[in-house]
């Protein structure tokens, strides 16, 4: 009886007991599970972290990479071996700054102008005063049709209008025999271009192009002459004329452009 006791009263003993093994074996799991939640979490801001550095590293330099205004100069007007104005500037906007394959705006403008006094006798006159002027603009588009590591291969059109006036005055003052009046010259042009490129990347902002073309242009020259002179016999004659003629011509231009632009 007394043994049946004991074991009754002994039995809550043990099941604290248990209880006790039982609660700090489940403290250290959720301490253990607390740690590893707290280690996850951390880790995953971490990785959070890199992930947003690198992501702004590539996009810093994919908008580096891809500049979206280019400005530069012909190189052959230095050397004479282009008919456009030799004071022009040439520039492309890039339309697609998401694309591996370029489309691009471009556009040409220039100026050249020139006044002078030609000491050479013509038509047995002496101080010709000779003033010239011409204007270029052009509009167009490009795209890429071959990307290498340092260029690209592109095709594109321009639409470009020029007009050249030159106007030469014979004054009063020169040696007989004398020449009085004016003898002008007006061109203008309506040029359609089909252009083939290629354009090398020479450094990070810098680039060269090289340039072919097959154009059309309409050509409307206006001839405007009125002035009398002594001929040899010292008999005054009169020289009249006003006329224009009209031409369509169809070229290729091996020689189109050299464009040495930079980026930004």
């Amino acid at each position: 009886m007394l043994c049946i006791i004991k074991t009754v009263i002994s039995l809550p003993r043990r099941t604290l007991k248990l209880k006790n093994k039982i609660s700090n074996s489940f403290l250290k799991i959720m301490c253990s599970k607390s740690k590893y939640n707290m280690n996850h979490s951390l880790f995953r801001l971490l990785f959070l972290l890199l992930g947003l550095s690198t992501f702004q590293e590539l996009r810093a330099q994919q908008t580096e990479k891809k500049t979206r205004w280019e400005i530069g100069v012909d190189a052959l007007s230095l050397i004479d071996k282009n008919e456009l104005p030799f004071y022009s500037l040439f520039g492309r906007f890039l339309i697609n700054p998401q694309g591996n394959k370029k489309t691009q705006l471009r556009t040409r403008f220039g100026l050249e102008g020139s006044n002078y006094q030609d000491s050479v006798a013509i038509f047995g006159s002496f101080g010709l005063e000779v003033r010239a002027f011409s204007v270029f603009a052009s509009v167009g588009i490009q795209r890429d049709i071959m990307v290498f590591q340092k260029g690209a291969l592109y095709v594109g059109g321009d639409l470009g209008f020029s007009r050249y006036v030159a106007r030469s005055d014979f004054p009063n003052n020169t040696i007989s025999p004398q020449n009085l009046g004016f003898d002008n010259f007006t061109e203008s042009k309506w040029r359609f271009s089909g252009v083939l490129g290629y354009t090398h990347r020479l450094g990070k902002n810098l680039a060269l192009s090289f340039e072919s073309s097959l154009q059309s242009v309409n050509t409307r020259q206006e001839i405007n002459m009125d002035y009398v002179r002594l001929t040899s016999g010292q008999v005054p004659e009169i020289v009249k004329e006003q006329r224009s003629i009209e031409i369509w011509d169809t070229t290729v231009q091996p020689f189109y452009q050299l464009l040495l632009t930079y980026n930004f």
